[in-house]
This record gives C-alpha cells, sequence and structure tokens, in this order.
C-alpha cells in the first residue's frame, strides 16, 4: 500500500495544519477508499488535492443514513452516565475476516475520536459522551454509514 497526495508542489507542513482545528471549529471528516486494496483514509482537513493508492484516484465515500441502512450497519446509541455506547446494527453484524465493521469513528466540534473494531469481535465500542456528533461505521464489503445526534 502506497498513498500519496498528489500537490503541485512541495507545501511545508503548517499548509496542512490550520490553526482554526486547534481551537474547537467544528471538524468536516472525509472517508476515501483505495479501489484496489481497499484501503481506508480519513481526511481532516481537504486541501483540494487528490488522494491516490495502488497507482488509481482513492474514492470517496458517501455514508448512508438512517433512511439508507438495514438493521445490520446503522449505529445504535445509548447514552449513560457520561458515556456513549455504540453498537453496530439492530442485529450483530458478522465479523469474519472476509466480511466486519473495521472501525467506528466519532465525531464532534473539538474531537475526532476512533475505535478499531477487530474481525471475530463485536463490532461495539464506548466513548465519552457528548452533547453533539456524528458516529460513522465501516463496514469492509458495505460501506460507510452515519447516524447524528
Amino acid at each position: 500500500m502506497n498513498i500519496s497526495l498528489n500537490i503541485a508542489g512541495a507545501l511545508p507542513l503548517s499548509s496542512f495544519v490550520q490553526p482554526q482545528y486547534l481551537i474547537g471549529m467544528a471538524k468536516k471528516l472525509l472517508f476515501y477508499r483505495c479501489p484496489v486494496c481497499h484501503s481506508l483514509v480519513e481526511l481532516i482537513d481537504n486541501g483540494g488535492h487528490s488522494l491516490t493508492c495502488c497507482g488509481q484516484s482513492m474514492q470517496l465515500l458517501t455514508a448512508k443514513t438512517e433512511d439508507q441502512a438495514d438493521e445490520y450497519h446503522l449505529p445504535v446509541l445509548k447514552h449513560r452516565s457520561g458515556l456513549l455506547y455504540v453498537e453496530v446494527g439492530k442485529k450483530p453484524h458478522p465479523q469474519s475476516e472476509d466480511h466486519q465493521i473495521t472501525c467506528i469513528v466519532l465525531v464532534t466540534k473539538q474531537t475526532i475520536r476512533r475505535s478499531d473494531i477487530k474481525s471475530n469481535s463485536p463490532a461495539t465500542t464506548v466513548f465519552t459522551d457528548k452533547d453533539h456528533g456524528d458516529v460513522y461505521v465501516y463496514c469492509n464489503v458495505h460501506g460507510l454509514f452515519k447516524v447524528s445526534f
């Protein structure tokens, strides 16, 4: 896997790290997937350049929401005692090597938290609770799903 960012010229690192992200501006997270090796990239600050992997452009994923998801993929959230419990699906999602939820990501104004899920493990996680946010779930077969609260 060789992921690269195509840019016109060499830019200093400060060009990619925007100071407003350090003071709590709302974060917008984009997810890209390689069509060859299926690597997943989370892009926090889009500078308008293209991502490539395995010699091909990476595909921007669009998250499926409540009206597009089935009972195996949409995150189910429970707020309890200062914690946010996330279970994937109303029915348990398969967690084999070939078909699994690989990560659950919580995005708020100030934070991005990621929980990697191993195959043969339940697709669940716990985050510190927030008053708002988006929870993304990535299935390596069916793509990206999102619920907002």
